[in-house]
């Protein structure tokens, strides 16, 4: 929902002081948004529609949190009312705006206009791997006392939350492709880290997908950098349209790829390539170890050999995040040894591979996936450090995903060793019969998936329970609420 009498950005004027309400402030974007609001000195105010730890985060630091959407909520001298799309057209507190003539600006915007108050920006953007990648260069810069304020999807385990603030000219920051809110970012490095066909239900088409992506790369300062994953074909075709600088990145290719070019008709500047790809050894009973463990690889830049690095979190697709963090990094002027650090100390993101705790010797892991690209790689990530069995328990995210990827998901969690799948989380979208998790249980056992389809959250924790040995892995995937199974089951 991005409505017309929405204000314009290029309205848009920002006075210290004055009321913003933010409408679902316990998004995991907009409560750091709204706690970046707060340290530039507004009056912040906010509903959601349940209490969590971002609403009592922001309340302790003076925000005044309204549980419930309701026309009350909007007071007189509010100045401007941030939403996130997840709300509807006629929510309470969005209409009451316009009834008392309150400008309304959507999230993705107003993240714009507040990087837009830095002069060194980078973005992070791609299909996924945004968080992880944006936490990843995050814990460099602060290793390297770039003091870089930061804003993002997930929890950081280096500072322990979705935002901080530092008081440098950089800002970095997550860029959403979702209704294109990414356009509103400027940045001068921008990151893709890969192009797949997702979010069809608002662009329709792949080629829609990386037309958006294009007018991303268009918005890169001239004097600025595109850092790009060269293992990603939609992404390289993307980059051709560029009229900055290139850097480009692998695991699979030494070399950037013969004749890309950017519009200018000029080559990539860098190439950095993973080789010695090491994954971690197993430790007989010690899997708490191992699950802050990651593969080991030598860094080339150019050909030339550069050093040895270790990550702290597993899987061979954040050996891909790492390198677009390390490329960005030196663009930012890091050294060699702050990057090998930062790396090293980036123990994960909130619901990206985060160990929630351990039920008969098995550990539960929480993680965001919603993407068969996203499952896939978490089982592998998962396959690389269990000793024992690994338990998929999946919650497809919106029905339109569900509809579109149902075979790709199909293939994605054939890595497993057992499958739960339960209801569909409709998120923003509306119900539909055209498609159910039973009929989609029926696919993954008819391809041999030993898999089953339980709806209540409290049946399949006692399901689990009964079966799940020492060593095996419990991995809760999705975006909705399938992370609240973790407590259940321990």
């Amino acid at each position: 929902m991005k409505n017309r009498s929405d204000i314009n950005i290029n309205e848009l004027r920002m006075i210290p002081g004055s009321h913003l309400h933010f409408i679902g402030i316990g998004g995991s974007s907009m409560s750091g948004i709204a706690e970046l609001a707060l340290h530039r000195g507004y009056k912040v105010s906010g509903s959601d529609s349940a209490e969590s730890d971002a609403t009592a985060r922001l309340s302790s630091r003076g925000a005044e949190i309204c549980i419930g959407h309701c026309s009350d909520n909007i007071s007189p001298d509010c100045t401007l009312v941030i939403y996130t799309l997840a709300i509807s057209q006629d929510n309470p507190e969005y209409v009451r705006a316009h009834e008392l003539g309150i400008p309304t600006i959507e999230r993705g915007t107003f993240l714009g206009a507040i990087a837009k108050e830095y002069p060194s920006v980078t973005a992070v953007a791609g299909t996924h791997g945004k968080t992880s990648t944006t936490s990843m260069l995050s814990s460099i810069l602060i290793t390297a006392e770039k003091d870089p304020s930061i804003h993002l999807g997930g929890i950081s385990s280096v500072f322990n939350s979705n935002v901080r603030t530092g008081h440098s000219d950089i800002f970095v920051t997550e860029a959403c492709e979702y209704h294109e809110n990414f356009l509103n970012i400027l940045p001068e490095v921008g990151i893709i880290l890969n192009v797949e066909a997702e979010h069809l239900d608002y662009f329709g088409s792949m080629e829609n997908v990386m037309l958006s992506f294009d007018k991303f790369i268009d918005g890169i300062s001239k004097d600025g950098i595109l850092v790009v994953c060269a293992d990603s074909a939609p992404a390289l075709a993307c980059a051709k349209t560029a009229h900055c600088n290139i850097i480009t990145y692998s695991i699979e290719k030494e070399t950037s790829p013969s004749g890309l070019t950017n519009a200018l008709g000029k080559a990539p500047l860098h190439h950095y390539y993973a080789k010695n790809l090491t994954a971690p050894v197993h430790t007989q009973h010690n899997t708490v170890k191992t699950i802050t463990d990651g593969y080991s690889f030598t860094l080339f830049a150019d050909g030339n050999e550069i050093c040895d690095m270790k990550l702290s979190v597993p899987g061979k697709h954040n050996v891909e995040n790492a390198l677009a963090a390390i490329a960005a990094s030196y663009y930012l002027n890091c050294s060699t040894e702050s990057i090998k650090q930062g790396l090293l100390l980036f123990k994960g993101a909130g619901r990206r591979f985060d160990p929630a705790g351990e039920y008969n010797g098995a550990f539960i892991i929480n993680d965001y996936a919603h993407h068969p690209t996203e499952i896939h790689a978490t089982i592998e990530a998962a396959k690389s450090i269990c000793e024992g069995k690994i338990w998929s328990v999946f919650q497809p995210h919106t029905y339109s995903r569900a509809l579109q990827f149902t075979n790709d998901f199909c293939e994605a969690l054939k890595g497993s060793d057992y499958v739960v799948i339960t209801d569909i989380y409709a998120a923003r979208e509306p119900f539909t019969d055209a498609i159910h998790s039973k009929t989609m249980n029926d696919l993954f056992v008819t391809n041999g998936i030993d898999s089953v389809y339980i709806s209540s959250f409290d049946d399949i924790a006692v399901y689990l329970k009964a079966h799940i040995q020492p060593g095996d892995m419990v991995l809760l995937l999705g975006a909705g609420t399938i992370n609240k199974l973790a407590e259940k089951i321990i």
